[in-house]
């Protein structure tokens, strides 16, 4: 084989050699100048230009096997061209080399300024003659001046002629510059690309989704006129202020199909781009397949892949890694591998977007995208295609109803799936061990059934003998507690495990009595113990009669007192589950009080807003008996302080403070808000008067309770709330 006489085995390896000497051979479409390049390059050894031929020949029906090349092919590519003999193939035009300037005229435009360039070629502004709007014109760089490949712009300008959306950059027009490379005329967007615009106008989820529908609904329109994009990323959305409104436009529409087989260049990133698409959103087929076989659920994956990066602040996958990785790897990741859930990503903060965030505000914004979003963008970007939705307009309802918090269709994978795809990973493997496994279960099979068996009977016997004897136990507590033996009751109970015991009317009233007796004492433990099994057989009695007596009340705090917050949140998703919206003002005083002892969500405010109307009402309980305002104004303002409106919660807590309170417990607990809101509204003086006098309250009943556990005057779940709301006080004063 020859080569150019300044090259050295130094310079170059032979086998990057043969690869640089096949590539420059596909560039040359012409059999015969293919041949006479062949014949000067492997001048003095046929074989091995029989084997370039048989290389070539088995090239010619393989797109997977143009993507196996190494980046430095491309890059030996172009110099076996440039220090081949010169007369096998006419040299460049020096000039059309120089590319396009400032200023000249191509066809009917007038290029005014460049103001941009990629691996495919170069973006003017353009000027159109008579007319006043500037165009964009994108010029492609040499090697598209074939006439099949004019053609095919042709036809592709054809095409997109057909769209009219308000949300897509239109082609206006195509032909060929005076130095014969291809152009396209583009509207002229003026804006930013679509991630950038949502982060720098520090848009929220809602207004996010909302973008994102008008985008979707553009590449619906495309779909309904047969164009698929095969390149939908944020760098092709752009977003522009139209009379105040946000408007996004997706541009490049077709231009990487017509541009498809006829263009090679020298970055990496371009011939993926140029192939198949930007690696991060582009969906498994179009790598596995070479781009051929793609049809609009293509779109679909990448516009999952897009709301996966609005919403993550950061790509599915990195771009870099991928291409760093070669292509095989890159195969293998696109279609095996899942990356993590937004909300997963959001949580690890993961991306420049969550540098400087606290975790908590991290967490606030996961737990908004957690569940439906996540599956949603998982059915949009699964690996087979038939799994994702059939259209965009599927996915664009799903988006409504979760906006709408309604029911979505998208669903967590199930196991069954997971296992599947697992296996068709791992078939050989799975096979073995299903084979291994086979085999033991055929040798121990009666065995261990009949060992089972056993067991199981004697299990049952005992659990039946453990709840006859729970059951007994029950009748037996409720009979000391009607005697007064609170403490012998308890320590019978201890001999059974509580859970043993059948959820009756009479096992949640023995359940209430020893919550309330560990309570007095202040045995959290145990009290929240009693309290929760009391909440397991309350679902058997009156939810009116729940709601407006006094079990809440006594549980919620009694979660807290035990340091299990977890218990606490578990215990609120219940009530609001159950008793949410609430019936009277009664019910709802309480349910306000329950639910905001700690911080809430907004969505847990959003629902909690029907019972503050309630609350606020002060309408009759079935009861006959009306609500209290001096209580329900204390509710009021901690649902206030909760939604950050301080200055209403400053104004239900200094009304509270008008009522008289005999206990004093409500009147700290108000004071306590009182506290919180000044501080936060930047008055520390004020928070801190408020606070001592909430704290001298507290700790003169503390100093006042006997050995009956009771506080002097009051209830002790009041006087818990107190001291709830004084630690949460202190804690954000630094005291």
């Amino acid at each position: 084989m020859n080569w150019h006489p300044d090259a050295t085995d130094q310079d170059r390896d032979p086998l990057a050699v043969e690869n640089a000497i096949f590539e420059a051979a596909l560039q040359v479409s012409d059999r015969r100048q293919r041949a006479e390049f062949l014949d000067r390059v492997f001048r003095g050894d046929p074989a091995g230009r029989q084997a370039m031929e048989d290389l070539l020949g088995m090239a010619g029906s393989s797109a997977a096997f143009f993507l196996e090349g190494k980046l430095r092919t491309a890059e030996l590519a172009r110099e076996v061209i440039d220090e081949a003999p010169d007369d096998w193939q006419s040299q460049p035009d020096p000039v059309a080399a120089k590319g396009e300037q400032v200023g000249e005229t191509i066809g009917r435009y007038r290029l005014v300024r460049k103001i941009g360039e990629g691996g495919c070629g170069e973006i003017f502004e353009a000027h159109q003659s008579g007319m006043v709007r500037p165009v964009a014109l994108k010029i492609i760089r040499r090697g598209m001046d074939t006439e099949s490949v004019v053609s095919r712009f042709e036809a592709e300008r054809h095409a997109l002629e057909l769209m009219e959306h308000p949300n897509i950059a239109r082609v206006i027009d195509a032909g060929r510059t005076p130095r014969g490379r291809p152009y396209f005329a583009m509207e002229l967007v003026r804006g930013t690309k679509i991630t950038s615009f949502c982060d720098a106008q520090g848009l929220g989820i809602r207004d996010r989704i909302e973008l994102f529908l008008k985008v979707c609904q553009a590449i619906q329109h495309a779909h309904q006129k047969g164009i698929v994009h095969r390149d939908i990323k944020p760098s092709n959305i752009l977003v522009e202020n139209v009379d105040g409104a946000s408007v996004p436009k997706v541009i490049d529409f077709g231009i990487a199909k017509a541009m498809e087989g006829g263009l090679r260049v020298r970055k990496e990133i371009t011939v993926f781009d140029q192939f198949l698409g930007t690696p991060a959103y582009m969906s498994p087929e179009q790598i596995d397949m070479g781009g051929m076989d793609v049809d609009t659920r293509a779109d679909i994956y990448s516009l999952g892949a897009l709301l996966y990066e609005l919403l993550a602040g950061c790509p599915p996958f990195d771009t870099d890694e991928l291409l760093e990785a070669g292509i095989t790897e890159m195969r293998r990741v696109l279609i095996e591998e899942n990356p993590p859930l937004p909300s997963e990503r959001v949580t690890a903060g993961e991306g420049p977007r969550w540098q400087g965030v606290t975790p908590s505000a991290r967490e606030k914004w996961a737990n908004q995208i957690r569940r439906e979003l996540d599956w949603i963008v998982f059915k949009s970007m699964e690996k087979e295609r038939n799994r994702r939705y059939l259209t965009v307009n599927s996915l664009t309802m799903d988006l409504r109803r979760f906006l709408n918090n309604e029911p979505v269709i998208a669903r967590k994978p199930s196991r069954r799936y997971l296992m599947r795809k697992f296996f068709q990973r791992n078939r050989i493997a799975c096979l073995l061990s299903g084979a291994v496994l086979v085999s033991l279960i055929a040798g121990f099979g009666t065995t261990t059934v009949l060992y089972l068996r056993e067991r199981e009977a004697m299990a049952e016997q005992a659990r039946l003998k453990r709840k006859t004897q729970a059951r007994a136990n029950v009748s037996r507590a409720a009979i000391l507690l009607s005697e007064g033996s609170v403490e012998e009751a308890d320590r019978l109970l201890r001999t059974n495990p509580l859970e043993t015991i059948d959820a009756s009317p009479e096992a949640a009233e023995v359940f209430r009595a020893l919550g309330r007796w560990n309570a007095i004492f202040s045995r959290w433990q145990q009290a929240a113990h009693c309290f929760h099994l009391m909440n397991d057989a309350n679902r058997l009695g009156d939810k009116v009669r729940m709601a407006e007596e006094v079990d809440l009340l006594m549980a919620a705090p009694a979660y807290l007192e035990a340091g299990d917050r977890d218990a606490y949140r578990e215990f609120r998703a219940d009530v609001l589950e159950r008793f949410v919206p609430a019936q009277n003002s009664l019910q709802a005083e309480h349910l306000l009080k329950v639910c905001l002892l700690l911080p809430a969500d907004d969505e847990i405010i959003r629902r909690l807003e029907s019972t503050v109307d309630a609350c606020r009402a002060g309408h009759p309980t079935r009861s006959g008996i009306h609500g209290f305002p001096d209580w329900n104004a204390l509710s009021l303002s901690l649902f206030y302080l909760r939604k950050s409106d301080l200055s209403r919660a400053v104004r239900e807590a200094e009304t509270c403070l008008s009522y008289p309170d005999r206990a004093g417990s409500r009147v700290a607990a108000a004071r306590c808000v009182l506290a919180m809101s000044y501080y936060r509204m930047g008055l520390p003086d004020q928070a801190h008067q408020h606070l001592d006098e909430a704290r001298s309250d507290l700790h003169w009943v503390e100093s006042q309770i006997d050995e009956s556990g009771f506080p002097p005057i009051g209830t002790w779940f009041a006087w818990s709330v107190v001291r709830i709301l004084v630690r949460e006080a202190e804690g954000m004063m630094g005291m």
